[in-house]
């Protein structure tokens, strides 16, 4: 008998038949078979013979004889072209890398190789998993075939390891299923494993962000020290005029913009001390700040931002005072007489347009006209206001003190003493789109000029200022004509709590009983810096373009000046603005590099690179055909598929092609014996028959789970 290895060399003209064990010996003799597809037997003129079966077309490709492996006809050529591509292709992915590693730091604002780029890493995280894949798949297939052409050979275990490292999911499987070679396994999943590490970090390589630039400025502001405009009686009324409607704006805002950090248009306010003897920064909460955390409702003029827009900002430090009124209740209910003993002639004298018109034949200056108190041009209010400027104490150099009384009616008054000290302060102020300038710290000044104590201030230097502005203050938003005051004036509103609707008109009536002293100095000191602050700049006030410089007329001053306490030894009617440096931020989108990601990828993509370029290497140099992972490559040397002799040089594409007529399944050749045999075998077409080699009809049988098999 002869064995299966010798079926190939049996005589011409002789077939064999097998015995239960697979072994072969010559039968009678018949047609030579030269192999042919049995896809269509019926009509191919099969002979269903029980002995043997006759063919009558030939594969036309089939080798005639011998022939040398891998022969570089056009498909090779083919092969070989795609991949020698595809070992480039990681060649991109190096690319992008040294591309964002080069667009690092730079503006995206009319990049179009930025935005490109941008484009690219979307499509990556997609497209690297593909190639790495591609790659992959290929290096280990060749890997398997050419460790199995060493002469040493490869063991079973490794060759499936490395012919089903296909995708991670055929690696991980291939692991537990052959449970061998477990180190080779693990490094190969790990190799996989770098496929989507390799598309992530492809996609996180380049980022927008914002870089901040910052550089020397000069800026200007308009400071408080300005000589006010109610220093002289020439042109007083028309400033006055500029000053009530400036004032009457800011109070008739909505409450949300009294408590913003802004005046009306868009100047910084200046905040209040919480704790004037606390020379350290103050932070300004923006969002719990009140109105009368500020100490004015109209803030300071910022001038000659020049680059400001919505990617430029300004960081400066001002100098500013402005005047804290500390008040106390001296009385309420008190009627006329009682209250101008509250004042007496020789104290309280400016201004000194308040006369008593009862007693004016002793020549007696008295805060009272008419009664109620009012003033010899028939103006009106519910309120007045007096100081003590020319007493002993004051121009020795103490305090100014101010004399609020509110009218009641009934003629009665309340009555509050109010000392005016000077607050010095230095405002750090960040000036920013579309924000606009606003105070972020505050403390108090540590300039030389102020070290004279909180006594003395531009506003109580100058007797006409201080006569004006408490002339004026009353009847800044609004009076009445003639005639005694029957309904609150706006201010004395706002001073009884009043501050939603301060300009309803409500009659005149006793003084609340829930303002403490404390509430009633903060709107004090709000509104009386607000009419002060008015009266600084009341022409060009509404002017608030950052970008502009100060005007030809402007007296620019490098340092805060403390004036004298005459006018001649300060300011001569110009308007004083302030220099000072101030650091100028430009804020600018520009690309950013992930430098941990940009270093996994070009790891990553240097492990594909090394795989595909060895891929190729391998099938250049590899002399055996690639006959592994093709269903085709089963029907080599099998004896229960009839194909013709040789081609053994031949792939298992191209035995794929040429017998891609044969129909082939996986049965029971041995179906009538106890215990069967798997086998691949060609078929007829018919149930339970099968052809094997030499072309014989042969009984086959459906595998079953419940038969046992050799």
């Amino acid at each position: 008998m002869a064995n299966y290895h010798e079926l190939n060399h049996l005589p011409q003209g002789q077939v064999a038949e097998y015995d239960e064990r697979l072994q072969f010996v010559p039968v009678s003799e018949t047609t030579s078979y030269k192999g042919a597809s049995i896809e269509d037997v019926s009509q191919k003129g099969l002979n269903h013979s029980t002995t043997a079966v006759t063919y009558e077309e030939v594969a036309p490709e089939w080798p005639q004889g011998p022939q040398k492996i891998a022969p570089k006809g056009y498909i090779w050529w083919i092969g070989t072209i795609g991949d020698f591509i595809l070992s480039v292709t990681p060649v991109a992915f190096f690319v992008i890398a040294a591309l964002a590693i080069q667009l690092e730091d730079q503006p995206t604002q009319n990049n179009e190789h930025g935005e490109g780029l941008v484009e690219a890493t979307k499509l990556a995280p997609t497209i690297y998993p593909i190639v790495f894949a591609a790659v992959a798949s290929r290096f280990y297939k060749i890997l398997a075939l050419w460790s199995a052409t060493r002469s040493r050979g490869i063991s079973i275990g490794a060759l499936e390891q490395i012919l089903g490292s296909q995708s991670f999911a055929g690696s991980l499987f291939r692991l537990f299923s052959v449970r061998s070679h477990f180190s080779l396994g693990i490094m190969i999943l790990l190799t996989w494993a770098l496929s989507p590490l390799g598309g992530q970090s492809s996609s996180r390589l380049i980022f927008k962000t914002v870089q901040v630039s910052d550089s020397k400025a000069l800026v200007y502001y308009s400071t408080t020290d300005s000589e006010s405009s109610f220093s002289a009686a020439s042109g007083l009324q028309v400033a006055s005029t500029a000053a009530n409607s400036l004032f009457t704006s800011s109070l008739m805002a909505a409450e949300e913009q009294r408590r913003s950090m802004t005046d009306l248009w868009t100047r910084p306010r200046i905040p209040r001390l919480r704790d004037p003897s606390n020379d350290d920064w103050q932070v300004v909460d923006q969002a719990a700040m009140t109105e009368v955390d500020y100490a004015s409702l109209i803030g300071i003029k910022i001038l000659g931002l020049g680059n400001f827009n919505s990617t430029t900002s300004y960081n400066l430090t001002a100098e500013a005072t402005y005047n804290d009124l500390d008040c106390k209740q001296v009385q309420t209910g008190a009627s006329v007489n009682e209250t101008l003993a509250y004042i007496p002639a020789d104290r309280w004298t400016t201004p000194i347009y308040y006369v008593d018109k009862t007693n004016d034949t002793t020549g007696k200056r008295l805060p009272g006209f008419t009664d109620p108190i009012g003033s010899p041009d028939n103006k009106r209010a519910s309120f007045f206001v007096t100081s003590d400027f020319s007493t002993p104490e004051r121009t020795s150099g103490g305090h100014l003190h101010i004399m609020f009384g509110s009218d009641e009616g009934n003629r009665t008054y309340t009555l509050y003493n109010c000392t005016l000290r000077n607050v010095p302060l230095e405002v750090d102020i960040l000036c920013s789109s579309p924000l606009g300038c606003g105070a972020q710290r505050i403390r108090r000044s540590k300039a030389p000029q102020w070290d004279e104590g909180d006594a003395h201030s531009p506003f109580t230097l100058e007797i006409p200022v201080v006569a004006n502005i408490l002339k004026n203050f009353p009847f800044a938003a609004g009076f009445f004509d003639n005639g005694s005051p029957r309904y609150q004036s706006t201010i004395d509103n706002y001073l009884r709590g009043i501050t939603q609707f301060p300009f309803k008109l409500n009659s005149l009536s006793p003084w609340p009983t829930n303002v403490t002293d404390e509430a009633f100095s903060r709107r004090f000191t709000l509104l009386f810096n607000t009419y002060y602050y008015a009266s600084l700049d009341p022409f060009t006030a509404t002017d608030s373009n950052y970008s502009k410089f100060p005007g030809n007329t402007d007296r620019i001053m490098s340092q805060p000046v403390y004036p004298g306490p005459y006018l001649s030894s300060g300011y001569e009617g110009a308007t004083m603005v302030m220099v000072n440096n101030a650091a100028e931020y430009t804020r600018g989108e520009i690309y950013g590099l992930n430098r941990h990601w940009a270093t996994i990828l070009i790891l990553c993509t240097s492990i594909l690179q090394i795989l595909s370029l060895a891929g190729l290497f391998l099938r250049l140099t590899t002399p055996a055909p690639d006959i592994f992972d093709y269903g085709a490559s089963l029907t080599r040397e099998n004896p229960f598929v009839p194909v013709p002799k040789g081609g053994s040089a031949i792939g298992g594409p191209e035995r794929a092609r040429m017998l891609r007529r044969m129909r082939v399944k996986m049965a029971d050749v041995m179906p009538d014996d106890q215990v069967g045999y798997v086998a691949l075998v060609a078929t007829t077409g018919v149930v339970d028959q099968g052809v094997n080699a030499n072309g014989e009809v042969i009984p086959t049988r459906a595998l079953s789970r419940l038969r046992k098999y050799w």
